[in-house]
């Protein structure tokens, strides 16, 4: 009856999500005493951070955050996705209001790490398993760690300059405190990262590269791995235009940024990590054994993405993350394959289909979708996809949502995955040296770790003769981020540090009709919206209004 109790107790303290800033949690001192000195108390605890990973296929409403920029629509008028693009935002009315959320969690790392750590368990020391007792606990450390530091990374890119708490406090200090710059949160994440991955004389191990039998052979746990991929994604936002003036004639923080990267492409093989030999492998139900995927978010056996997303027209399909034309025409063509007008989604790169799904491909059920005017999946159903494309990527097409038989399948978001890596390490070489330039250690070229992603899909390489100049480089680049990460809630943030919001507004469409009625051939005609809006102070998020009315030392983003 005692242990139910305290997993009580702990069930409250793990799951609980603070609605204030940095929330005081009068019960801190029984759980310390009653929680962290338990050795599975103590495991549940660093085990429950894990549940403010971010990654979900339900970000808003049904909508996933590509349709809050121009990688897909949604077609329901209902969702808040509509909010980031109709001007409609503002500090009293949020979206995607992450800031308590992720203070919560930074809390809860900082009690673990004040109260949590330093322990021997003593009661332990002639049992047989105390050294992997022990390598496991003080793994924990780590993990935390890094796990604040990803909490941290989440909070910087929405809100900028926030404030940098490393204790836990009451709530009279939570509201007192004062706001650092980004770049110091940055360079908090980096030092982080190297903290819990950098051995030393006193801690000769920290996090591993893998968990294996020494650990249990736990998977889905963060690793030096992670720890390296977010130290290298952090500097890249900060090298990037948004948040560096210098980014075009200052090459220092692209030059950190493609280190970070490179460094893990130079331990991959020792580390188990690297491309996976087929890209339809990070989308299935068992993508998270991929050797890709650094880190991804296990979702468990569900079916509402499917039920979002298959199309109109299919039993249990309600439509709506309906991908762009815009993302399509980022796909190139296979290698030595040419584009046809009138056939416009054959030989394109295998990625297409994959991530999109075009008319005449196969869907749920076995049927062909058919997103012609008057079709069984088109306009004007109601529902029906606006941009002329559904949804593929990671929808479990052997999902059934009939009364009869609905079933369900493991998802996984994928959170950091090799690929990202090298599109990081090409980015910030070429904007360091060029589409060619090497420097020391860094002696693969950006083009050269762009096409190594490319050439996995048989997509055409990219050649010197296409990219003779860093902004040729650069267009191609974020051409192949929108493709590769699709959907991986990349794009929105992409657009932000790019500082390439205005150009973004315009959402191309498709409408495909009958040349003639009954005909098999097809009409594409090609059209664009122009019905979202763009102001800079979008490329952060407002501080919720909430938040400045308790801490009167916060100050809100220019222009909200």
């Amino acid at each position: 009856m005692k242990k139910n109790i305290i997993l009580s107790i702990i069930t409250a303290f793990v799951l609980s999500a603070c609605s204030d800033f940095l929330d005081y949690n009068e019960n801190t001192d029984y759980t310390q005493e009653q929680v962290y000195t338990l050795t599975w108390g103590n495991a549940e605890i660093v085990q429950g951070l894990y549940q403010y990973l971010p990654g979900s296929f339900n970000d808003v409403d049904g909508a996933i955050r590509s349709s809050g920029c121009d990688e897909s629509e949604y077609v329901w008028a209902y969702s808040g996705i509509h909010t980031y693009y109709n001007g409609t935002w503002s500090p009293m009315r949020t979206i995607d209001d992450k800031w308590a959320t992720y203070y919560a969690a930074i809390r809860k790392c900082n009690d673990y790490l004040e109260h949590g750590t330093g322990l021997t368990w003593d009661q332990f020391k002639y049992a047989t398993n105390y050294q992997s007792l022990m390598l496991t606990y003080k793994n924990r450390e780590w993990e935390v760690k890094a796990l604040r530091a990803y909490f941290y990374f989440e909070l910087v890119k929405r809100y900028r300059n926030i404030p940098l708490v490393t204790k836990v406090l009451t709530e009279d200090e939570a509201n007192k405190q004062v706001p650092v710059d980004f770049q110091t949160i940055i360079d908090f994440i980096v030092a982080s990262c190297d903290e819990a991955t950098i051995p030393t004389e006193e801690e000769p191990v920290k996090l591993p590269a893998i968990y294996d039998a020494s650990y249990g052979s736990q998977t889905g746990r963060v690793s030096k791995v992670f720890a390296c991929a977010l130290k290298a994604r952090a500097l890249l936002y900060a090298a990037s235009p948004l948040n560096n003036p210098d980014a075009e004639t200052n090459p220092e923080k692209w030059i950190k940024a493609a280190e970070a990267a490179k460094m893990i492409m130079d331990s991959a093989q020792v580390w188990n990590v690297g491309l996976d030999v087929s890209f339809d492998n990070l989308l299935g139900p068992n993508n998270y054994t991929s050797k890709e995927m650094i880190l991804a978010k296990r979702l468990g056996d569900l079916n509402y993405y499917e039920s979002f997303n298959f199309p109109i027209g299919i039993e249990g399909g309600n439509s709506g993350n309906c991908p762009t034309q815009n993302l399509v025409d980022a796909f190139g063509m296979q290698a030595r394959k040419t584009f046809n007008p009138d056939k416009p989604y054959e030989n394109r790169d295998k990625r297409l289909p994959s991530s999109v799904l075009c008319n005449g491909q196969t869907t749920a059920y076995g049927q062909t979708v058919d997103i012609k005017v008057n079709g069984a999946n088109g306009q004007p159903k109601q529902g029906a996809t606006k941009t002329g494309y559904y949804l593929n990527k990671f929808v479990n097409n052997n999902i059934s949502l009939t009364k009869a038989n609905t079933t369900t399948a493991r998802h996984s978001f994928p959170l950091f995955r090799y690929a990202e890596v090298l599109l990081i390490y090409a980015e910030a070489m070429n904007e360091a040296y060029g589409p060619s330039g090497t420097s020391g250690n860094l002696d693969i070229t950006a083009l050269r770790a762009l096409n190594q992603v490319q050439a996995r899909v048989s997509a055409t390489l990219t050649t010197a003769a296409m990219v003779p100049a860093k902004e040729d480089l650069r267009k191609a680049i974020q051409k192949e981020r929108m493709v590769e990460l699709a959907f991986e809630d990349h794009r929105f943030w992409d657009i932000r540090r790019w500082k390439i919001g205005p150009e973004t507004t315009k959402i191309k469409r498709v409408k495909i009709t009958e040349e003639t009625p009954g005909s098999e051939i097809l009409k594409y005609e090609y059209y664009e919206t122009n019905d979202r809006i763009w102001n800079d102070k979008m490329y952060f998020y407002p501080i919720p209004q909430s938040e400045i009315d308790k801490n009167k030392n916060l100050v809100q983003n220019k222009g909200w």
